[in-house]
């Protein structure tokens, strides 16, 4: 257990390495398992965890044997692999990655640490003979590890600024990189708009790539997931719930009942209307619009980049009007910091900023500098546990947001 642990982590969980080279070199040492199992791979830059999520649990209540593969993980490792819900167990997590370290040293590169977890998905799920296997992207797409499969489907839920030291810095670019997951002939559905779409549609064309679009081949309509309808070229269903709260995730259950009917429609996949309906019901995706209390509200969310906090930001005016919040905030260094707090400004009463558990972390100092140019109160707090426990104790509106590591650390505290 041990030298698995110790091998991953020699890895660099924050090494970022394009290409894939290594990890088809790496399948196939291993038997090319990610091509044993049919697909659905899901990008973008927001929402492809919970679209991911949604698809799975539909899936799942509709009977088939689903795989999930999904990144980052919040607390434990084994969070990025789960087939029905269920985490891989730890022991074969550590069994494969050892099949793996033993392997590496005939390869000609060692692979990256995302790209080990990604093997070690595709061989489980492989052990497991899982019906489907549904696989969210890590970044980009183009050169993204989970891009070696053909699947049955792509998705890419929207585009916008993110990662940009490695996607580009226009959205064109950006849109681009996301657009590598589209395959010859392989239905594509997205949420994307503006230029992102327009790149994304070209390239389509090119790879005969059938393409729905968000506001053209399907629409929702509400002002949370209590109640939206959805209209589609199959369905078109009214008083849908979701488990996922949020006027965001209205968009993203959206964009995952489309790619069900995509794989209805193209595949004759059996998804039946109750099991839609249960499916997003039952759906979890933690992290994302979490509540750990209701009155007053302390919420986790892990938007981090300026689309999600503009997404989180609808969503509270929707659900809290006329509320303003206190906001913990932690961030990575490479994200658009001003822009992002530009946005959660607009409903904040206060500010207070702490440092992220990660070497790619902004020192709450330096942030706190930014926050200071939208609010006038702003407090440092550098030590998350402190941090946290200062505003459980306070009996106003809270959200705890910025990053997916600083939600990791706050869930690690209250297990």
């Amino acid at each position: 257990m041990t030298d698995a642990i110790s091998y991953l982590n020699s890895l660099g969980l924050h090494k970022v390495n394009p290409g894939l080279e290594r990890i088809i070199r790496l399948l196939s040492a291993l038997g090319n398992p990610h091509n044993k199992m049919p697909s659905i791979i899901i990008g973008g830059t927001n929402g492809k965890g919970s679209v991911s999520a949604m698809v799975a649990s539909v899936l799942k209540s509709g009977g088939y044997k689903t795989g999930l593969y999904t990144s980052p993980h919040l607390i434990r490792v084994s969070e990025r692999i789960r087939i029905n819900d269920e985490e891989i167990p730890i022991d074969d997590l550590y069994r494969l990655i050892l099949e793996i370290k033993n392997l590496s040293s005939r390869l000609l590169q060692e692979p990256s640490y995302f790209e080990v977890l990604t093997a070690c998905a595709f061989l489980y799920f492989s052990e497991k003979k899982v019906d489907f296997m549904v696989l969210e992207v890590g970044m980009g797409g183009r050169w993204d590890a989970t891009n070696v499969v053909t699947p049955l489907l792509s998705v890419i839920t929207n585009v916008s600024r993110d990662h940009t030291e490695f996607l580009g810095e226009t959205i064109g670019q950006i849109a681009f990189e996301k657009a590598g997951i589209i395959k010859q002939g392989v239905p594509v559905v997205t949420a994307a708009n503006g230029e992102a779409l327009d790149v994304i549609e070209s390239i389509a064309y090119k790879r005969s790539a059938p393409l729905s679009i968000m506001g053209r081949d399907f629409r929702t309509q509400g002002e949370g997931t209590e109640d939206f309808r959805y209209s589609g070229v199959i369905w078109d269903l009214d008083h849908l719930r979701c488990a996922l709260p949020g006027f965001y995730q209205v968009e993203n259950a959206s964009v995952a009942i489309c790619a069900l009917e995509s794989l209805s429609r193209s595949y004759a996949v059996e998804i039946k209307e109750r099991n839609l309906r249960d499916g997003l019901l039952s759906v979890r995706w933690e992290g994302r619009m979490e509540f750990l209390r209701d009155d007053p509200p302390l919420i986790l969310d892990g938007a981090h980049n300026p689309g999600g906090a503009r997404a989180l930001k609808e969503s509270i005016q929707k659900m809290f009007p006329g509320r303003k919040f206190l906001f913990l905030i932690g961030m990575l260094g490479d994200k658009d910091h001003r822009q992002y707090i530009e946005e959660i400004s607009q409903i904040a009463r206060c500010i207070i900023v702490t440092d992220v558990p990660s070497g790619r972390g902004i020192k709450a100092e330096k942030l706190a500098r930014v926050a200071e140019e939208f609010l006038k109160e702003v407090e440092i707090i550098e030590d998350i546990r402190e941090a946290f426990y200062r505003v459980e104790s306070l009996s106003v509106p809270v959200c705890i947001t910025g990053s997916l590591y600083l939600i990791g650390a706050v869930k690690s505290f209250i297990m």
